[in-house]
């Protein structure tokens, strides 16, 4: 007789087959979520630079708020934005410093509790300072106050769609809902952003006139006039809502580059235009580009 002969195991083949389409995506997570928190960390030093130590250091609309509107006084005020900044830019650092720990699986030890709980929380705050400060221009600003909310919400999305995200270790970036939401959260943001600065820019929005103006003057030298700037901000206001209905309604990728592209332009146009001491009005609105960035890899992994 003939003794039937057994199979061969396929646990090696099989298993290696079934890893490989989760290991590509917990790579792509993790690459969307590097990109994020990078984007969050140069955030926070450009507003540690904007408040606390550059030559143009400024208080924030929150000591204004606190100081003009609600009468406290002056030191307090001034306190209470120095330690927002101050602790904004600590947060910064957490990430920073945790970011180096995200590509070591760290198990479901107490460490990695403690050391995941401090990510979130440093995101989580950053958010609401960032909040806070969009709330106080809101109720402060005196020409398009209304768009104070959306027009800053990659700002304080950004470190939100983080602590969704985010976290410590490979085996935070495994959950494709959460990383779902978060780039839901960021289209939604970097949409309300863009469509907020073309609308300020199809009303020729003063202050960007004068970036355009400036930036010319300082590089170009094409002797733009500012009836030419008018034309040229009403063009960019309409691609700018275009563009951010487009990546809305079709998840364009087209759409997404655009954004990054455009959105560093513009938060390069302050050292263009006020020179290299501006380089914290420029890290400060890194979100404008970053955030698409992010928005553009992940749609893009996921697609090849």
């Amino acid at each position: 007789m003939n003794t039937p002969t057994s199979l061969p195991p396929a646990s090696t083949d099989d298993t290696a087959i079934g890893q490989a389409p989760e290991a590509e995506r917990i790579s792509h997570s993790l690459a969307m979520a590097v990109c994020l928190r990078i984007v969050v960390v140069v955030q926070c030093f450009g507003l540690g630079g904007r408040y606390l130590f550059a030559s143009l250091e400024t208080e924030s609309d929150v000591y204004g708020w606190l100081y003009f509107d609600c009468h406290w006084s002056e030191s307090i005020a001034q306190l209470i934005d120095n330690m927002g900044a101050l602790t904004t830019l600590f947060a910064g650092g957490v990430l920073c410093l945790n970011g180096l720990l995200i590509q070591k699986p760290m198990g479901d030890s107490s460490w990695s509790r403690v050391v995941g709980w401090l990510d979130r929380t440093a995101a989580v705050w950053i958010a609401i300072w960032m909040l806070l400060i969009a709330a106080a221009h809101m109720m402060r600003a005196a020409v398009f106050a209304e768009l104070s909310l959306p027009e800053h919400a990659v700002r304080y999305i950004a470190p939100l769609a983080l602590a969704v995200c985010g976290g410590v270790g490979v085996a935070s970036c495994v959950s494709s809902a959460r990383t779902r939401i978060a780039v839901i959260m960021l289209a939604v943001a970097a949409s309300c952003t863009f469509a907020a600065h073309g609308y300020k820019a199809y009303q020729c929005y003063a202050p960007f006139i004068d970036l355009i103006l400036l930036s010319d003057m300082q590089w170009t030298n094409a002797g733009f006039t500012q009836a030419t700037a008018e034309k040229l901000l009403v063009a960019i206001g309409i691609a700018d809502i275009l563009v951010a209905l487009v990546l809305l309604a079709f998840r364009s990728r087209i759409a997404a580059f655009y954004m990054v592209v455009w959105g560093l332009v513009t938060a390069a146009s302050r050292m263009t235009a006020l020179g290299m001491e501006a380089w914290p009005e420029t890290l400060i609105r890194i979100a404008n580009g970053g955030v698409p960035l992010v928005i553009l890899i992940h749609w893009t992994t996921k697609r090849k």
